[in-house]
């Protein structure tokens, strides 16, 4: 799955009435704990959830070149 199919259903079991523990177990482990309980944080707070990264965005690589 990915990151925003996850996050639809994080948020569908979460208003659905789903507590934290179960929305953990029946994923399986793709998601920590610790990161659903912040999704369903920013679902409380704005209604959605919204990364500030997006996944998969490339790193800066720090070589002796661009030192």
């Amino acid at each position: 799955m990915k990151s925003k199919d996850l996050q639809n259903v994080v948020l569908h079991k979460y208003e659905d009435g789903d507590g934290l523990n179960k929305i953990f177990r029946n994923l399986n482990g793709s998601l920590g704990l610790i990161t659903i309980t912040r999704w369903c944080k920013m679902s409380r707070d704005t209604g959605s959830i919204k990364l500030s990264t997006l996944p998969g965005v490339p790193r800066f690589a720090r070589t002796s070149i661009t030192i």
